[in-house]
């Protein structure tokens, strides 16, 4: 129901800014309701609950050979970012390996660490001797810091609940050890690339501009696709000289509230109310769902990207929760 509202509410919004009914980020929700009709239908099947882990096994083998091959399969669809390794001229920093999917490297890394910890909370114990490696230093190639972190605070998690923790720990400390090899240090002590200054500017840039705008504006939204989060700056979309590299703002919650208000942000809000009452009720920690674990990560990983605004993986986030409504429902 909730879900219909948001929906409903774009269309609304679009009209009255744009004068057209639809546009592409309302097809998009509009597929998303068809997953969750698929999955009320079908329910939990075997290989709808296994997929991820296999399409985790690719993504982090294709991120470590493309970096120790030095694999290249051209210009993603954006014209931006290499499909496998990108060169660069920081020394420490010897190439970023990208995926398939949209948003460049920080998105590819966002990806395998969300199909990792769904992995690792899905699958026997035995598979960590895999997971925590693969998961480490596939995500590690991509050289996106804040996704790195994510991903060992969740092995952490997932050691935590096992009877013998020493295999897990050991297996974490010998993965990063791999790492520090190719500059797990450097990369976390430096910011030659700007990276995180990058970001620290694009979201104070965004709450100076939200302050100074107008109420109307805030509640009620500006609309899809009329802006663009450059450096400080918001800039109008149609006057904004094209650059293919980072803009923002960063945060996918400071994107749904600049796009949609208020109004938009609090529906939106509403969509994952039963999740968000039972993590205040600490009712599925103990449960430790892979599902529920993944929209956490999603969660958190958007606090530093525009990652639900990136369809090409934020079809994840919805697909995991629908299914965790799914166990919800059949428990």
């Amino acid at each position: 129901m909730y879900f219909l509202f948001f929906i409903f509410y774009l269309i609304v919004q679009n009209l009255f800014v744009k004068g057209e009914f639809l546009h592409s980020e309302i097809l998009r929700f509009g597929f998303y309701l068809l997953i969750f009709i698929f999955i009320s239908t079908f329910g939990q099947k075997n290989y709808i609950n296994t997929f991820p882990y296999y399409l985790f096994l690719f993504l982090t083998s294709f991120s470590m050979i493309s970096y120790l091959f030095s694999i290249n399969l051209g210009k993603d669809i954006y014209e931006t970012w290499n499909i496998g390794i990108n060169l660069s001229d920081i020394d420490y920093i010897k190439g970023r390996t990208n995926g398939f999917q949209a948003g460049g490297p920080n998105s590819f890394a966002d990806l395998i660490t969300i199909t990792a910890v769904y992995s690792m909370f899905r699958m026997d114990k035995k598979y960590l001797q895999v997971i925590i490696p693969f998961s480490i230093v596939g995500c590690f190639f991509t050289y996106s810091r804040f996704s790195l972190l994510i991903l060992v605070l969740f092995i952490f998690l997932r050691i935590s609940i096992e009877n013998k923790k020493s295999t897990g720990l050991l297996l974490l400390i010998g993965s990063l050890l791999i790492c520090v090899n190719f500059g797990l240090v450097e990369r976390f002590s430096q910011d030659d690339n700007s990276g995180v200054q990058d970001r620290v500017e694009m979201q104070s840039g965004t709450l100076e501009f939200v302050a100074d705008d107008s109420l109307v504006n805030n509640i009620f939204g500006r609309g899809f696709d009329t802006f663009v989060v450059k450096g400080n700056q918001v800039l109008d979309s149609k006057n904004f000289d094209d650059n293919p590299f980072s803009y923002g703002p960063h945060n996918s919650y400071l994107f749904i509230f600049l796009n949609y208000g208020i109004i938009g942000l609090l529906l939106f809000i509403l969509i994952f109310k039963d999740l968000i009452l039972n993590l205040v009720k600490f009712r599925d920690f103990k449960n430790y769902s892979p599902n529920l674990m993944a929209v956490i990560a999603f969660l958190v990983l958007s606090l530093s990207s525009d990652l639900l605004q990136n369809h090409s993986v934020s079809w994840f986030f919805y697909f995991s929760y629908f299914l965790y409504l799914n166990e919800k429902e059949n428990s």
